[in-house]
């Protein structure tokens, strides 16, 4: 088989993935491209298209923040050969051994992440290859806004597989890594070397922050479309969502200096507010188990009850009955032994011994009087962007203010005072922990930090560990 023909059929993999005719949204989306980007409204569906893709269980709505990122990073149990998680767990990344489907198929899982990532970094790269010739379509800001927002998740899709399959970046900055699409091509693209993939990241970021500069979500600008309403911005690659991605992007290529800069730019913006006491404590629905004001960037997901039930619930369905749980002294260490910790008190229910995060608990009921936090993952929360700003704060003083902040508003006693960049390190490292359980950002943080042990594990932590292997149709194509 040559080249361009495995070329053309794994695009067509790719970009066909989960969908019909190249975009799967909405059935007015299910058009022709000639016909969808005859109008500004066609533009925008494709846009919600990848949103749509990200929220499906092989990416964010599942595979990328509660089960398999955070059974790498040692989140669940999981040390019997019985267990569906234990492949995983113990980084067995080329095994697909699912026993009649009482195991997760671990190699499968790699590549539909892989797949699907790419698929949505090939709509943005149509949306942004059709903009130009009609931009005689779009309104007032829009073109701005859509050409931002595909840009920003193109990089944003494009790091989170840097962070997966590329190398050890304080080592091997050069290795390759990954492809960086940019057009729909049936053509091969090569893997590049980590340090090149950074470089476009930033720029398409850089770009996006740009054309974003009249974003709604701090211009406070009406719309006519309720796609780029203010209130339903974090939905969206949004403007502090970019700034947030750049000092996400610039701390992981050791850019400290440029990471504090936007962690501040965001920090300053006062567009966010953090979770009270009240709202997490109060009992039922109107719980605010996600921290909703405290997202930069959240992806609403369809259908959530039916699978996050069958991961957390006491009847889960999913793997013969198992449920995603630790032990009581594992998350009673964690959190050490706080009585306080919001994290801790409101956010965990005990059943048959075990302990079973309950931030995605999805109650039936009808909500009176509150927000219905409902159907939300968190991508990117303002908490991480204190994190950033403290690691590479220029000094040690101000590293405690910002954490302390958090700390503030998650029913903790500050910190008296951070002597020394390791025991900086500690505390971020508790904070990482505890923070964004279910939320799949702790495997990057030990990645990047080069734990040799990821706490939890007696697998020496390596590359072998840290560089999930691309899938090996990806590498004929690049052979």
């Amino acid at each position: 088989m040559n080249k361009k023909y495995i070329a053309l059929l794994l695009l067509v993999i790719a970009s066909c993935y989960s969908c019909k005719k190249y975009l799967d949204v909405k059935p007015k989306s299910q058009i022709k491209e000639e016909y969808l980007f005859e109008k500004e409204r066609g533009f925008i569906d494709a846009l919600s298209g990848i949103y749509t893709l990200m929220a499906r269980k092989p990416l964010y709505g599942d595979n990328l923040s509660m089960s398999f990122l955070d059974a790498l990073a040692q989140r669940y149990r999981g040390e019997k050969k019985t267990n569906p998680y234990y492949n995983t767990i113990n980084y067995n990344y080329n095994t697909d051994d699912a026993q009649d489907g009482k195991l997760l198929p671990v190699k499968t899982t790699i590549r539909s992440i892989w797949l699907s990532a790419y698929s949505g970094i090939a709509n943005a790269n149509n949306i942004l290859s059709n903009m130009e010739e009609k931009r005689a379509v779009f309104t007032g800001d829009n073109y701005n806004l859509i050409r931002g927002e595909a840009l920003g998740l193109r990089a944003f899709l494009h790091f989170d597989l840097l962070r997966m399959f590329g190398p050890m970046m304080a080592d091997q900055a050069t290795a390759k890594s990954i492809p960086y699409r940019t057009l729909v091509s049936r053509e091969a693209q090569p893997l590049l070397p980590a340090n090149e993939v950074i470089k476009l990241i930033i720029n398409d970021l850089l770009e996006a922050e740009k054309l974003l500069s009249k974003d709604p979500i701090v211009s406070g600008a009406a719309n006519d479309y309720i796609d780029f309403s203010k209130d339903l911005r974090k939905f969206r690659m949004n403007y502090l969502a970019v700034q947030a991605t750049l000092a996400r992007v610039y701390q992981y290529n050791n850019q400290p200096d440029e990471a504090y800069a936007y962690a501040k730019k965001v920090i300053a913006s006062g567009k966010f507010s953090f979770v009270t006491s009240q709202d997490i404590s109060t009992e039922g629905v109107c719980r605010d188990r996600t921290f909703r004001n405290e997202q930069l960037f959240a992806l609403q997901i369809n259908n959530m009850k039916a699978y996050t039930d069958s991961y957390f619930n006491r009847n889960p369905t999913n793997f013969e009955g198992y449920f995603l749980n630790n032990d009581n002294a594992v998350i009673e260490a964690l959190f050490e032994k706080s009585s306080t910790d919001y994290r801790r008190q409101y956010l965990w229910s005990t059943f048959e011994g075990k302990l079973v995060s309950t931030k995605y608990l999805q109650l039936e009921d009808n909500a009176v009087g509150c927000v219905w936090p409902k159907n939300v993952v968190p991508v990117i929360k303002i908490s991480e962007i204190y994190y950033i700003a403290a690691e590479c704060a220029p000094d040690l003083n101000e590293a405690t203010e910002l954490l302390n902040e958090v700390l503030s508003h998650r029913g903790l006693d500050p910190l008296l005072g951070i002597s020394s960049k390791a025991a900086l390190k500690e505390a971020l490292t508790k904070e990482y922990q505890k923070e964004f359980w279910a939320e799949g950002q702790l495997f990057y943080y030990y990645k990047r930090n080069k734990f040799s042990q990821i706490p939890g594990s007696n697998v020496p932590a390596d590359s072998k560990v840290y560089v999930l292997p691309v899938p090996e149709d990806e590498l004929i194509f690049n052979n």
